[in-house]
């Protein structure tokens, strides 16, 4: 298992909503922003492309189509399916900047039986502490 938003986890984790999004031919172009981590603030970013295609890259992305701020606990929460993504925006645990129809389409797809079978491969190779 390894720690949010570590090195290794970046190389290892996959958005649970990118298969969902890529299903349906959604493009889309994701920013997180995990403040409060072990290692600090962490950057990573989902980029789903009409054609299906999918790149996760770390760091800070151009041009985001929406940024989502999430504290560590809570995104570790998320992760572990303690909390849902909607419940967590709901709450105002997360935070959002840009068009609020991607928003509103992750949102939808997190309610997918596609995502909760990611959701709970990244579960397992994700430290709950």
């Amino acid at each position: 298992m390894a720690i949010l938003g570590s090195p290794a986890w970046l190389e290892q984790a996959h958005d649970p909503t990118a298969p969902v999004l890529a299903a349906t031919g959604d493009a889309v172009c994701v920013q997180y922003v995990v403040p409060g981590g072990p290692d600090g603030e962490v950057r990573y970013a989902t980029v789903v492309s009409a054609d299906g295609s999918i790149d996760e890259p770390t760091g800070e992305i151009a041009d985001p189509d929406v940024t989502l701020t999430i504290t560590y606990p809570e995104a570790v929460a998320i992760v572990h399916g303690e909390v849902s993504p909607n419940a967590s925006f709901m709450r105002g645990r997360t935070k959002v900047a840009g068009h609020t129809g991607v928003l509103l389409r992750l949102l939808a797809a997190s309610q997918e039986p596609a995502y909760e079978a990611a959701r709970a491969q990244l579960a397992a190779r994700t430290d709950p502490a």
